[in-house]
């Protein structure tokens, strides 16, 4: 069994594929996860040396990884009850660990109220032609536009509901979307109310992305690569951020025949990487997650690699994620990047 020790370990949870012990849903492909199993496993999770849990979205939901909020006040039943979340959460805490939430602040499913009723389009960007704006091109996904003052408001109160039911920190999915005067007012507002709730930012991929200062982000671009360009775009915007580059760096690394926890030139690259940041900023290191293939994919099923990449995350003094399963050894067969519809399925796989 994989254990992280010394250093802050968190635990990524997938609700819905997690020790699933309720019904399959072969309509919605649900698996039947829900809080109440996480609350089962928490002695599971402490046992692997994990000092946290980070939970998928578990709001009202069009689709089981709960990414497609159509509730933002309403905990979808097929995860559980609010009963439910404050237990896991007074449990998460009685064992002295932190718990993470993750938030959707870039778009909704359109059957949301606000999109569906038709009174709130001023809610949502849309084009003079009639059409809207959505997410990755889905049109199942209306995105909000966040420099109405009103949309605002909103998910800065869910986001608060948040920290006022105990989260130590929230993650932001899709970061790059919602524009940067809403982080930043959404960052100073919980601050003065939860200043130790930490707020992390997905900043990942080419969706939406528009940089701060382009001289800036052209200049780092140039410097080191368009991943780390973007990235510190968002340093003075979050208290940390999910960091794809150094995940970036490892695979470059392995994909070139190279070892992790003897490899100078890497350990280099990144004590480099990590210095560019502001100091107290937290860059929050993985292996893989939902959206990626498997680690242990990416090493050729070289499970000795695979515990040299959770060895060498544990040494910088960032926060490290491990995805569930990990320390199971799960892996993929195919890449999730063939271009074959919903191949991310093939990294979410039960854990039983």
């Amino acid at each position: 069994m994989m254990q992280c020790m010394n250093s802050e370990c968190i635990y990524h949870i997938l609700i819905d594929r997690f020790f699933p012990s309720g019904k399959e849903d072969t309509d919605g492909n649900w698996k039947g996860g829900s809080l109440r199993d996480v609350i089962h496993h928490i002695d599971y999770i402490q046992s692997l040396g994990m000092s946290g849990i980070m939970l998928t979205p578990f709001y009202k939901t069009a689709a089981y990884h709960g990414y497609h909020i159509t509730d933002f006040e309403q905990i979808d039943t097929h995860f559980g009850t609010k009963a439910d979340l404050a237990d896991l959460i007074e449990e998460v805490h009685r064992r002295s660990m932190i718990i993470v939430a993750d938030f959707v602040a870039n778009h909704c499913h359109k059957s949301c109220a606000f999109f569906a009723d038709g009174k709130h389009k001023d809610w949502f960007c849309f084009y003079k032609d009639g059409s809207y704006k959505c997410f990755a091109g889905i049109g199942d996904l209306p995105v909000f536009n966040t420099k109405n003052h009103e949309v605002a408001e909103y998910l800065t109160e869910r986001v608060l509901n948040l920290c006022e039911l105990g989260f130590d920190a929230i993650r932001f999915d899709h970061a790059t979307g919602p524009c940067y005067s809403f982080w930043k007012r959404l960052h100073k507002t919980v601050k003065q109310q939860y200043p130790h709730v930490r707020l992390i930012g997905e900043v990942w991929g080419e969706i939406d992305f528009k940089p701060q200062c382009r001289v800036r982000y052209f200049i780092n671009k140039l410097r080191y690569d368009a991943q780390e360009a973007k990235q510190l775009e968002y340093s003075n915007v979050f208290d940390g951020i999910l960091d794809f580059e150094y995940q970036h760096l490892l695979c470059k690394a392995i994909h070139t025949g190279k070892a992790i926890v003897r490899n100078q030139k890497l350990h280099e690259e990144v004590r480099l990487h990590l210095a560019r940041y502001p100091t107290g900023f937290q860059l929050w290191l993985f292996l893989d997650n939902h959206d990626l293939n498997r680690f242990l994919f990416e090493c050729g099923g070289d499970k000795t690699l695979l515990k040299e990449g959770i060895t060498f995350s544990k040494q910088w003094g960032m926060p490290y994620l491990m995805f569930y399963g990990t320390e199971k050894e799960l892996t993929n067969e195919n890449s999730i990047f063939d271009g074959t519809p919903y191949a991310d399925e093939r990294v979410r796989m039960c854990l039983k």
